[in-house]
């Protein structure tokens, strides 16, 4: 385990991508890219709290404009006017979309075309997270009987599935991996997968907490002083590292190396790495 860096910043506002390159940390203040065997280059950007990476650039909402900008801070453009700050902001490689909250009219599902935003679903129920592969949503609908479901929607408006109602708290986020949706459905049921198509779920590791969770050829969680893997194929969870700072945030991983975000302080963050075993 190595410490790639400290900087004086929320740990619950940043959000952490990576490749094998290393990894990129974003935060309402800027975006800091940590590469491998370089030492960190810090780019203050006023990105604000809404932002996700998308390749080689950042998009992010500020001022009345969705916005796209380098990892380098430079050549800032605007994208799409939209009066108010996205509940989420997802990107995949060559697609964006984001939830849209409005009071009179609801939640609503959006993307760009042609320069403006175009309406690509309307929900009746709250949406608890939203996860962005190729052009299909996967995103938590909370319903007001306090039941929810997973449901996927492409931005064509069309493959639409959803899963049967589930009873309880819903998971605080989705994550996608090379073969399916992956959630954390408490202690009790654990880690959860679900095929691309919403039709079967299966159970990747039970009587297990994992929040925040990342998947790249297997399933990665962080607990209270740590962090786990869950091997694809049932084996059972194998410990990776010690976090003793604080609560970790956010996670990002590669096959070869994990990546992760933790509180050290009052507006103080780490972020540090290690390898991954083979599976």
């Amino acid at each position: 385990m190595s410490t790639l860096l400290e900087q004086g910043t929320s740990a619950y506002h940043a959000r952490l991508f990576a490749d094998q390159e290393g990894a990129v940390l974003v935060t309402q203040t800027g975006v800091t890219l940590l590469r491998s065997g370089e030492a960190a280059q810090e780019h203050a950007i006023p990105l604000g709290p809404v932002a996700v990476r998308q390749g080689s650039s950042v998009v992010f909402w500020r001022a009345g404009w969705l916005r796209q900008v380098s990892l380098s801070g430079q050549d800032e453009r605007r994208l799409v006017a939209l009066a108010r700050a996205p509940q989420y902001l997802l990107a995949s490689e060559h697609h964006l979309a984001w939830i849209d909250v409005d009071r009179d009219k609801g939640t609503s599902l959006q993307t760009v075309s042609e320069g403006e935003p175009r309406v690509v679903y309307e929900a009746e129920q709250r949406v608890g997270a939203a996860v962005l592969r190729a052009r299909v949503v996967y995103w938590i609908l909370q319903g007001r009987d306090a039941s929810w479901r997973i449901g996927s929607i492409g931005l064509d408006g069309q493959q639409r599935a959803l899963t049967a109602a589930h009873a309880g708290r819903p998971p605080a986020m989705l994550a996608l991996g090379p073969d399916g949706v992956y959630f954390y459905d408490g202690p009790e049921r654990g880690v959860r997968r679900l095929t691309f198509e919403l039709d079967r779920e299966d159970a990747v590791a039970a009587n297990v907490i994992c929040s925040p969770l990342v998947v790249a050829d297997r399933a990665i969680c962080a607990q209270v002083g740590g962090l786990f893997d869950l091997p694809l194929g049932g084996r059972g969870p194998r410990f990776l590292a010690s976090e003793r700072d604080g609560p970790i945030t956010a996670l990002a991983a590669t096959d070869e190396r994990l990546f992760w975000v933790a509180e050290s302080g009052t507006d103080q963050l780490v972020v540090r790495t290690t390898p991954l075993p083979a599976l």
